[in-house]
């Protein structure tokens, strides 16, 4: 028999017990050995096994046995081992510190694997579900409520805008699937262009004073509509809100979710293989075209240079001098690595002067 404390369920009082089992049924004795209650084993409830807490048997009608001693707990797992009951895999894991550890180290594994691959495809998955009239919906907005926070008209003289609209317009491109808006803007971001859902290009005075009106603009520009086309702006946003809308579905507010996507899009960092697909479509877009991939190449290189330089002669700045390094806005959302200024060349090498599709 097992010592235990028995609680009726209607009153606090305390009444020592002994617990056995007979004929699949678990027996109640006071101290003089007189039988309390019976029941059938299958209706009683035994709280799980943890290390330095009671044990609790609990009745179909709320009373229960506790048991506290350890030895009278080893006691009981033995009973109930004898009776056929199993404890599952998580109450055997949280009572061994090895298979805990095993376990935790198996949820980061995960949990890094979904980061690295998961969230990714999935993010892939849900933005070729959103429909492009919602995507424009969602640019439009954002592109709102830029214009309210960050962003000021633009300097540039309007026939210069109506030039590199009409360069960029006049662009074959077989591939396309969206519809482009180029739209000039002024603001404290520097030297910058940057891609919305739905196809609106946001492209900023000083980057135009920076890279002038050629090919290499038009080289950026056709990197942008590669970003649309992929939909990485709205891919990033869902990777980015993904835990985000999962606590908004779980307790009913999204407001919080949907105002910070404007801020989200115009501070999000495209991963390289992000800027790799957008710069293998602008080659491509150039190449149909006719126009210089090299051009888009020096455009990147002399950003590279820029910020480079100036992020020099910054060091010797004291802690609260303003910086103008109008190069770091665009490196700010395109990292710019040696590899892809190379690749770019090297498809100017080996494609120059075709006037082929792009594949």
């Amino acid at each position: 028999m097992i010592l235990a404390i028995y609680f009726d369920g209607r009153t606090s009082r305390a009444q020592p017990v002994r617990l056995a089992v007979e004929a699949g049924e678990a027996v109640l004795f006071d101290p003089e050995g007189t039988a309390l209650r019976r029941a059938p084993l299958v209706t009683l409830r035994v709280s799980e096994r943890v290390k330095h807490a009671p044990r609790l048997i609990t009745f179909d009608d709320g009373a229960f046995c506790e048991i506290t001693d350890p030895g009278e707990q080893a006691a009981l797992n033995a009973l109930l081992h004898r009776t056929g009951y199993r404890e599952g895999w998580v109450v055997l894991a949280q009572n061994s510190w090895k298979l805990a550890l095993g376990s935790l180290l198996a949820m980061v594994v995960v949990l890094a694997l979904g980061y690295r691959y998961g969230l990714p495809w999935g993010a892939k998955v849900v933005a070729g579900m959103v429909p492009q009239r919602v995507e424009a919906q969602l640019g439009r907005s954002t592109l709102t409520a830029l214009d309210e926070r960050w962003l000021k008209p633009s300097k540039l003289p309007v026939a210069q805008q109506d030039r590199i609209r009409a360069r960029f317009a006049a662009l074959r491109a077989p591939q396309a699937t969206h519809t482009y808006h180029i739209v000039f803007r002024d603001g404290a971001i520097g030297a910058n262009a940057f891609a919305l859902p739905g196809g609106d290009i946001i492209v900023t005075d000083a980057l135009v004073k920076l890279v002038g009106e050629g090919d290499g603009l038009t080289g950026v520009l056709a990197h942008e509509a590669g970003h649309v086309e992929y939909r990485h702006g709205l891919r990033q946003v869902i990777q980015s809100s993904a835990i985000g809308t999962t606590a908004a579905l779980l307790f009913g507010d999204v407001s919080t979710i949907l105002s910070g996507v404007p801020a989200a899009l115009l501070t999000l960092r495209y991963s390289r293989d992000y800027e790799r697909d957008a710069d293998r479509y602008a080659a491509r877009l150039l190449q149909a075209n006719g126009l210089s991939v090299g051009a888009f190449a020096d455009v990147l290189q002399a950003l590279e240079d820029t910020h480079g330089g100036t992020r020099k002669a910054n060091t010797a700045k004291q802690p609260d001098a303003a910086s103008d390094d109008e190069a770091a806005a665009f490196f700010s959302s395109h990292p710019l690595t040696r590899e892809r200024i190379e690749t770019l060349r090297r498809f100017d090498r080996t494609h120059g002067g075709s006037d082929g599709d792009a594949d």
